[in-house]
């Protein structure tokens, strides 16, 4: 069995316990660290460097969401990092209709604007883009493709503006590899990236500017799309929480993390023709397509609602489309659904959690464990529905 299953009522009173001044009514739901210094003020100590493909336990970016908010300092008292420790900002709120947040954005009222230009990385990038891509390889972070026996570089959607005032959000095309390039190695000083040796994309390229992200107009990084959700039976109070394992690219620890539902990077089949406007519902596409092949459940067994648009600081600003997929199915019986997903390699099988593994005390209780216990998308995906389901202050700003 790949998930294991989370009572919203133990985690609500978890959660009133750790914020006692929470006031409510109605019926839930809740990164990992490397604790890495400051290298120098202004700058983040380097994960990784030189290529070495007998490394496998050095990541490539920063993942302490403490190390992150003092480079990334104007953060630091907004409410994604003082409500619930989680890396990330410049979180927009989302509605559809009459479902999601009320005081969010209405998304029927974005126009998506496709941009027909393939995002490009910069030329001074390109040869740290060789070995990065030749080094996710070798550490086996980049999956063959079982039909063509290639390497997997799906086409995927960069995210080059979000603007709620004017209504609009632009994207274009870029690719995994491009992802892998730029956003998945801002912390790996990989000796190719200038004459000094030790410099890196975060530090040396796309730099914190007085303590913010780069805006996405401006930014050289992929940015693509990463889409999460949360499966919730409300009748039932129950969500499905998997446990993550160390396959993923920014995965770094071989014990598995709990997860959100699902998640995964916004992908489309590029022989696909898009039109130059769009409405939302594109982005719908890319959740249920990852729903569909994480835990094999169709778009008419759930009910799709959009949460939040954010920026996580982990990978630079990447940006993340956060949703809640209210279901009438039985969490427990998605299990079967689940272990014959496409990617349900992506899980670790609750079986093979023995006592060793500190998991194994939250198997029964998932939403109970601390919060290291939790990828950082997972306690955010959570924190966000939580904030929902409640109708509490959720962890960003929010008026």
């Amino acid at each position: 069995m790949k998930v294991v299953i989370g009572s919203l009522k133990r985690f609500w009173k978890r959660y009133k316990e750790e914020n006692p001044t929470i006031q409510l009514s109605v019926p839930i739901v809740g990164g990992f660290a490397a604790n890495i210094p400051l290298a120098e003020k202004g700058k983040l100590k380097r994960t990784r460097t030189g290529v070495n493909a007998q490394d496998r336990a050095n990541p490539f970016v920063e993942s302490d969401t403490n190390n992150l908010v003092k480079y990334y300092s104007h953060y630091e008292l907004e409410k994604e990092y003082k409500f619930c420790r989680s890396p990330y900002a410049e979180t927009i709120p989302l509605r559809r209709g009459s479902k999601g947040f009320s005081y969010g954005k209405n998304v029927d009222d974005l126009e998506v604007s496709f941009i027909d230009a393939k995002y490009m990385v910069p030329d001074y990038l390109k040869e740290h883009s060789e070995k990065a891509v030749e080094l996710f390889k070798a550490l086996g972070k980049i999956k063959i493709d079982d039909r063509t026996g290639e390497f997997q570089n799906d086409y995927s959607i960069r995210i080059t503006s979000f603007d709620i005032a004017e209504n609009k959000v632009h994207i274009q095309p870029a690719t995994y590899f491009d992802q892998v390039a730029t956003n998945l190695t801002l912390d790996w000083a990989s000796g190719v990236l200038g004459e000094d040796p030790l410099l890196t994309i975060r530090n040396d390229y796309e730099k914190a500017h007085n303590g913010l992200l780069t805006p996405l107009r401006s930014s050289i990084l992929a940015n693509t799309l990463g889409v999460a959700a949360v499966v919730v039976n409300p009748d039932t109070n129950e969500v499905l929480v998997p446990i993550r394992g160390n396959e993923q690219a920014i995965m770094d620890n071989g014990l598995g993390k709990f997860h959100c539902s699902v998640s995964g990077v916004f992908a489309w089949n590029e022989h696909e023709t898009i039109a130059n406007t769009l409405s939302f519902d594109f982005f719908y596409k890319g959740i249920e397509k990852e729903i569909k092949s994480e835990i094999g459940l169709r778009p008419n067994q759930y009910n799709l609602i959009p949460l939040a648009f954010t920026r996580e600081l982990v990978r630079g600003g990447k940006p993340q489309l956060f949703f809640i997929a209210e279901t009438t199915l039985d969490i427990a019986s998605i299990h079967s659904e689940m272990e014959a997903a496409e990617e349900s390699w992506e899980f670790i099988s609750i079986e093979s959690i023995d006592e060793s593994n500190p998991l194994y005390k939250y198997i029964e209780s998932p939403l109970s464990a601390p919060q290291e216990m939790f990828t950082y998308e997972g306690w955010m995906a959570l924190k966000i529905a939580m904030a929902y389901l409640y109708k509490t202050e959720p962890p960003f700003r929010a008026c």
